[in-house]
């Protein structure tokens, strides 16, 4: 085999080695965990002061004790999430207090 057909062999194998490690480092641990609704809220709405945090946690509470309907706080979350501005929080909850004084819910 001629040297400049082995340099080449030799470094694209040498290259490929990196790739095939970064692709199997991708994979996730589990497929089965679930993001609980104030871990998605939090993230997704970027909230980072603490009484946006608490809103977070008072809007997961009410779904979970069912005064707010989860359909509402997802199409919700889902539209203030698709307008791809810096911080969704506000329009978040301005979004659901609309919503919920429409359909008259309290809570």
């Amino acid at each position: 085999m001629s040297s400049i057909k082995l340099a080449i062999l030799s470094t694209a194998a040498l290259l490929t080695v990196p790739l095939t490690n970064a692709i199997h480092a991708e994979a996730p641990k589990s497929t089965n965990e679930k993001v609980s609704l104030k871990d998605r809220l939090v993230t997704g709405l970027r909230a980072t002061r603490p009484e946006d945090i608490q809103y977070c946690e008072r809007v997961a509470n009410a779904t979970r004790t069912g005064k707010l309907p989860t359909k509402i706080v997802d199409s919700t979350y889902f539209w203030a999430t698709a307008k791809k501005v810096d911080y969704p929080l506000p329009a978040f909850a301005k979004a659901l207090e609309l919503q919920c004084q429409r359909l008259g819910i309290n809570w």
